[in-house]
């Protein structure tokens, strides 16, 4: 039975249980696992210069990447309806006329050579994090330190994405930045609860509070659920996964590692070949390969063959992305399903998942002497309605998606708590789909050509490199 409204407002008790059984107290540097809502962060300085703000009548042009679900066209989605009404307020306070537009052609391309030639597409554009440093290089962004000084505008504050915000500080420079995504940027782990009932695998949600949710416990569970034919082919799947490098970025994550990550000087590191991240590397291919309980994309397959096997209910637990829940409510998925974090791998003690930077916003270098008023503008986008939480804006967002209030909980949690989980550097230093890839390393170990330690040992050097020169001597400094 789907939650209602009512009972998706009320999720004190439940998020306190779950959030004592996966992440113990710590809170990020923000405050953003607080429950209140930071409708304003009280500057006296950036509020008395929001109320002299004028744009004389201008149009300032926000442009988002083609058919990435950022621009209201169905006025189904909550979040966008609200945003529209507020972009209405807006232009009335401020004496603004603003215009929301998708990118046209090849929109990473066609954006670079829009702001190269000093024309950009909009005042304030849309990245996303695997093609951040190649628009860095290419000198797309204003530099934003100077335009935080003067209004006040502190993107630490709760309402920004503490992750965006600190990946795109360069050398000691702010180039883009984030509100807080209404969705994890990071893998879902989802099950199946008529299997799990059926063939008596027991209660995920339980096991997540009793922190038996595990690397062991899923290999169990999954060793249970697969169902063979006569003819050795397999008809129901004990797990899946939709993407192989997501995939292992999720075990990695879940065991306190990842791919990639940057070092304590802000430089490219390499991680798979650590001892945490290579168990994850041996845990994917012996679920796979060896025993065979695991179904993931080993590059042979349509991206979203994996997303379409869960939805037919031929899974018992799928690792995927927030994507899947579009595809659940597509499909009108007979069966019930749950969220849960990725399983705790053996090297840690609280649940885990890989965050990225996800999309975020940036303002082109032709428009950094307006830095400040576009900042002060988008300050005020990004305000929470009054009274609300991110609980609220969450629930209000997903209580239709989502089947139960314990996923409700946990998702939740994944959407406010992301500075307690691992930034996996791999997408933004590009070694995730441009040779050498991890995709190709993934590929090879799924198809069974090489065993983990093998592919990696061929390819790390080639990896680092890879990294070092996306980088450019440039250092992460957030």
């Amino acid at each position: 039975m789907k939650i209602t409204r009512l009972a998706a407002l009320s999720l004190a008790a439940l998020m306190a249980a779950f959030s004592l059984a996966g992440c113990g107290s710590e809170k990020t540097e923000s405050g953003s696992n607080a429950s209140k809502s930071p409708v304003s962060a009280g500057n006296s300085k950036t509020d008395q210069l929001k109320a002299a703000l004028s744009f004389g009548g201008e149009t300032i042009t926000i442009v988002t990447p083609p058919g990435y679900g950022m621009i209201n066209t169905d006025g189904k989605d909550p979040a966008l309806v609200r945003r529209d009404a507020r972009i209405k307020e807006l232009e009335a306070k401020y004496d603004v006329k603003i215009v929301q537009k998708e990118g046209r052609g090849t929109y990473w391309d066609v954006m670079t050579s829009s702001i190269a030639s000093g024309s950009p597409a909009g005042h304030i554009m849309v990245t996303q994090e695997n093609y951040f440093m190649e628009w860095y290089k290419a000198g797309a962004f204003a530099d934003l330190n100077a335009a935080m000084e003067k209004t006040g505008i502190d993107f630490k504050d709760s309402r920004y994405s503490q992750t965006a915000r600190k990946y795109t500080n360069i050398d000691g420079k702010q180039y883009a930045f984030s509100d807080v995504p209404l969705n994890p940027t990071g893998t879902i782990w989802f099950f199946n609860k008529r299997i799990f009932k059926e063939q008596n695998l027991g209660d995920p949600y339980e096991m997540v509070k009793n922190k038996t949710w595990t690397w062991d416990k899923v290999e169990e569970i999954a060793k249970k659920a697969t169902k063979k034919k006569s003819d050795g082919t397999v008809e129901q799947w004990g797990l899946g996964g939709y993407m192989h490098s997501d995939f292992l970025s999720s075990l990695a994550a879940s065991n306190g590692s990842a791919i990639a990550s940057f070092d304590k000087d802000g430089n490219p590191q390499l991680t798979l070949g650590d001892s945490a991240a290579m168990k994850a590397f041996e845990k994917m291919y012996d679920w796979t390969v060896k025993q065979k309980i695991a179904y993931v994309n080993d590059g042979s397959q349509t991206w979203d063959t994996f997303l379409r096997e869960f939805t037919k209910c031929n899974m018992a637990m799928m690792a995927g992305t927030n994507k899947l829940l579009q595809y659940i409510e597509e499909s009108a998925m007979p069966d019930d399903f749950g969220i849960v974090y990725a399983p705790m791998g053996p090297d840690v003690q609280e649940y885990t998942i890989p965050t990225s930077c996800g999309q975020m916003y940036f303002i082109p270098k032709t428009y950094e002497s307006m830095a400040d008023k576009l900042l002060l503008l988008i300050d005020d986008l990004y305000a929470y309605p009054d009274g609300q939480t991110i609980d609220d804006l969450v629930a209000e967002k997903y209580v239709s998606k989502l089947r139960d209030e314990e996923s409700l909980t946990i998702y939740t949690d994944m959407v406010k708590s992301t500075d307690r989980f691992v930034h996996d550097a791999y997408t933004m230093t590009k070694i995730d789909w441009t040779a050498p890839s991890i995709h190709e390393l993934c590929s090879t170990v799924l198809k069974g050509s090489k065993t983990p330690g093998d592919a990696l040992e061929a390819n790390k050097v080639q990896f680092q490199n890879a990294m070092n020169d996306m980088m450019a001597g440039h250092k992460v400094t957030g």
